[in-house]
Parts: structure tokens; C-alpha cells; sequence
């Protein structure tokens, strides 16, 4: 056997108390890394699939009340939107179908207690705008759990036309039954979480925000001829 390998096989020095020592310090360092990497990524992975959930669900739930809204003017002239209707409730007449003259439908969208509801009316007799709806609802649908408004901001607001151009002023809620008769636009904007856990991050949850207008032509400036709805 070469001289060598016999010293090596004879030695028997091997590794010492402190050598093992920091190599396992060095590895409980990189293991800590590492473990903090996976938690963070898992983190921001949950972060992100909140975010993605609770403006999906605002998304879908605003497309919803806007095709409603697209579909409210089913009269000349005559205004959507009831009078009494809040920042947080909006009442309005709407019709859906396939029939040349298809049944108008009263439906109330509500904010309450983070839950954001609808409830309609079917339609019993009268012609327009003197519809008479009944008082028994034939349903109610909650669109969306988890909602606020945003800070600062109405859930509904109501605008009319002022001189030829859209007022930057809101009307006062309740809607008196003039300003109902003149609303020409609805604004609507949501805050919301997402359904499952807490936000993703309290500090800046899903905000959306769309409006709908009324006005089919270009609005008037003679101030004796105020603009109407679905005109």
C-alpha cells in the first residue's frame, strides 16, 4: 500500500467539536432563509388570490347592476330612477324580455349591514310614468357580501344636466320627485373584500366604480327646456 493512503487510513483526527458546530450553524442560517422565502411567497401568493377575488366579485356584481341600468328606459322622456332613492338604495324601474312591450319591473338595490341586496317588484297595472307595482316582492338576491362605501363617496349618486353639460354637483338624497324626474346619470361605487378571510390588504381593498347615463340625444342649454331622461 502506498505511503499515502497509509497515513490516511491511519489517521484518525477527523472532525472537531467546533467544526461541527458551525457547519451546523451555517446550515440552520440557510434553512432559515429558505423558510422565510417559502412563507413570504405564500404570502404574497394569498394576498394576490384575494385581490383577484374580491374584484371579480365587484366586477361581475357592477356589470350586473349597470345591464340593469341600460335597460331602464322603456319610456320617452320618463325617468328611470324613483324619487326616495338614497346614497345607499336605489329604486328604479327597468323591463327585460323578448316582447315588443315587455312588463316594467321595480326594483330596489340596497346597502345594509355589508351585504348588498336586490328586491323586485312586478309590475300589477297603469301605463307610463303612473306604474303600479305590487307590494309583495317576488324576490330578493343578495349580489355581494362584504361591501362599503368608498370613503368620501356615495354608493349611488344621482347627476342632471345643467346648462347643456352635466352637473359636477350630486342631487341631495332622498331624491325629491323633481330631481328623479331629472336625473340623467347614476353613479355607482363599491369597496369591498374578498368573500373568504380578511382583505388582502385593509389598507387598500378592491375600490370599483361605473356610471350609467339616460340622455340618448345631446342635452339642451335653453334653461326653459331642461334635458330629460331617455330622450
Amino acid at each position: 500500500m502506498p505511503v499515502s493512503l497509509r497515513r490516511l487510513k491511519e489517521d484518525q483526527q477527523g472532525t472537531t467539536v467546533m467544526e461541527l458546530l458551525i457547519g451546523m450553524s451555517l446550515g440552520t442560517m440557510v434553512m432559515l432563509g429558505l423558510t422565510t422565502m417559502v412563507l413570504l411567497s405564500m404570502q404574497t401568493t394569498a394576498q394576490v388570490s384575494k385581490r383577484v377575488d374580491s374584484t371579480q366579485r365587484a366586477r361581475l356584481t357592477l356589470t350586473r347592476v349597470v345591464d340593469q341600468l341600460h335597460s331602464a328606459c322603456i319610456a320617452p322622456k320618463i325617468s328611470p330612477i324613483q324619487k326616495e332613492s338614497t346614497s345607499t338604495v336605489l329604486r328604479f324601474v327597468h323591463a327585460n324580455g323578448s316582447a315588443v312591450s315587455p312588463a316594467p319591473t321595480l326594483s330596489v338595490i340596497s346597502l345594509s349591514g355589508g351585504n348588498l341586496t336586490q328586491t323586485d317588484y312586478a309590475w300589477k297595472e297603469g301605463n307610463a310614468p303612473f306604474w303600479i307595482f305590487k307590494t309583495t316582492p317576488t324576490g330578493t338576491t343578495t349580489l355581494m357580501t362584504k361591501v362599503k362605501a368608498i370613503p368620501g363617496k356615495a354608493v349611488f349618486s344621482y347627476y342632471g344636466y345643467s346648462l347643456g353639460s352635466l352637473s359636477e354637483s350630486a342631487f341631495a338624497a332622498p331624491l325629491s320627485e323633481v330631481d328623479a324626474l331629472h336625473t340623467i346619470q347614476v353613479v355607482v361605487a363599491l369597496m369591498t373584500a374578498p368573500q373568504k378571510g380578511e382583505s388582502a390588504n385593509e389598507a387598500d381593498p378592491t375600490r370599483i366604480q361605473d356610471g350609467v347615463s339616460f340622455r340618448l340625444s345631446s342635452p339642451s342649454y335653453n334653461p326653459n327646456a331642461p334635458s330629460l331622461p331617455c330622450q
